[in-house]
């Protein structure tokens, strides 16, 4: 795809697509009929040298990149064991599913609040801080959520777990921006670190119910919550953040030395102008964010269904044991896994770029697999079903975290995609104590026809951006594609991407 020329007429935002197979080479401002070129300015070469990693920390950049893939999966575990506990919770309690569905809808509408609002908490705080900060404090509410016996009590711990995830994608993508900074050569490094999901997600229930056959229920929690601290202990002894804290690090080494502060923040970004217009005009008033967004909320409801329902609902409705429960979920990840790096492909090739094809035709598929989960019996069914599921609801979660960020100008590219993530957990929160009730009232049946018909839902919404396409180039943290190769070139480095 040929790269095009960006213009900003009087603050408006417009684009123009180059014909050519050639690359443009500068963004224009024109203010008053003043047209400046901003590769002229030596300052931009200056940030182009800081926020690109020499050739000799590529070793640190892969150290960096395990580490925070690796720190998600500690996250995962400590809210992805919700569904291992919650039965001994039924159990021990005497509580109804509508009730203990009130936890997961605490964590989930905590999750989701947070999700849009701490983005300025995220961008003034260093990521690794706020990682480490957040394992431990995860880890610690673990512990507190195994020794509390309220349910109001189990219920506000699990909602501050809720704010306290919140915070951990967010952090983990600033640190991959800060050591992979060029838009064309990120995007399959991005690609394999959203596996990370799907990867701690199928480890979580072989690990805990390990666990739990070893030590009890309470393990559930307890070991997650081990996990998490650790992990934060290695964090505090490896972990960088980005190459200015590395080099920082190597200069107090070698020579005793601090760098200077504006070397060390060269990868915090500038502040931001206000947007409170911009997000009115084209983040809460337009039609391809609310059509993703009641996408997103259907297929938020069925995977949470999958998730945090998945262990109560294979025993007690298909005699399936804790550790046929655990292949059935770890299945559901792997698919999940091929999924999601299936689902750029399958956009960028089979339909030029558009998402909306593959959300619809995979939505539109969760409908049988739903329907045949509740017909099927034999474990081996099962899984296969379990697989297939996570082959095609995952795809939906991370296309459209790209989508909504395609269609909105890239100054309010992180606002649509919060937006957009807010919606989608509140379909998870109704997994909670609304399905708890349906449940109740219609049995699991009811609860099967449901997610059905919410998957078609789906579909048919989604089908409605069939023939959308980008608004214009993905804006990422350190420039466009377009930014970053003239960058490049202003600095007399060579660039061997020529296409996006």
């Amino acid at each position: 795809m040929g790269m095009g020329m960006r213009s900003h007429a009087n603050g408006g935002y417009a684009h123009s697509h180059a014909r050519s197979g050639s690359s443009s080479d500068a963004t224009d401002h024109r203010n008053g009929g003043v047209r400046q070129t901003w590769l002229a300015k030596p300052d931009d070469k200056a940030a182009a040298d800081e926020h690109e990693a020499p050739d000799d920390e590529a070793p640190m950049r892969m150290r960096e990149f395990a580490l925070v893939y690796a720190t998600y999966m500690a996250l995962l575990a400590c809210r992805r064991n919700y569904g291992f506990w919650l039965p001994s919770v039924l159990s021990r309690l005497g509580k109804s599913k509508g009730e203990a569905g009130a936890v997961g809808s605490a964590f989930e509408m905590a999750y989701g609040a947070c999700s849009l609002l701490n983005g300025v908490l995220i961008d003034s705080r260093s990521p690794r801080a706020l990682l480490i900060t957040g394992l431990v404090l995860t880890g610690i509410i673990n512990v507190a959520v195994s020794v509390t016996d309220v349910l109001p009590a189990m219920a506000a711990l699990w909602a501050v777990n809720g704010a306290v995830q919140s915070l951990g994608w967010p952090s983990v993508t600033n640190v991959f921006l800060a050591w992979f900074p060029d838009p064309a050569a990120r995007g399959a490094w991005y690609s394999l670190l959203s596996t990370c999901q799907n990867a701690g997600a199928a480890l979580v229930p072989l690990v805990v119910v390990a666990s739990i056959n070893s030590f009890g229920w309470r393990a559930a929690l307890w070991t997650p919550a081990l996990l998490a601290v650790c992990m934060a202990l290695l964090l505090a002894l490896l972990l960088h953040g980005s190459p200015a804290e590395a080099r920082a690090a190597a200069a107090r080494r070698a020579t005793g030395v601090v760098l200077a502060a504006d070397e060390v923040a060269a990868q915090k970004p500038r502040a931001a102008a206000p947007l409170a217009s911009a997000l009115g005009r084209q983040v809460l008033l337009n039609r391809a964010l609310w059509v993703m967004a009641a996408s997103y909320f259907s297929v938020s409801l069925v995977r949470s269904f999958l998730s945090d329902w998945s262990t109560t609902y294979l025993t007690e409705s298909k005699g399936l044991t804790l550790p046929e429960v655990a292949r059935c979920l770890f299945l559901l990840e792997a698919g999940g896994f091929g999924g999601s790096l299936a689902a750029g492909a399958l956009s960028d090739r089979l339909f030029a770029g558009r998402r909306g094809p593959v959300v619809a035709l995979c939505s539109a598929l969760l409908a049988p697999l739903m329907l045949l989960l509740h017909a099927a019996t034999r474990p081996l069914a099962l899984h296969l079903i379990y697989a297939g599921l996570g082959f095609c609801a995952f795809p939906v979660h991370v296309l459209l975290g790209l989508f909504s960020r395609e269609v909105v100008p890239p100054a309010v590219s992180s606002s649509a995609g919060g937006f957009v993530k807010c919606i989608a957990q509140l379909g998870g929160a109704f997994a909670g104590y609304p399905l708890g009730r349906l449940q109740q009232s219609h049995g699991w049946a009811g609860v099967q026809v449901a997610l059905a018909a919410t998957s078609v839902v789906s579909a048919v919404v989604a089908s409605t951006l069939w023939t959308t396409t980008a608004a214009g180039r993905i804006n990422g943290r350190h420039g466009t594609v377009q930014d970053f190769t003239a960058l490049k070139r202003a600095s007399g480095a060579p660039h061997k991407s020529k296409s996006m």
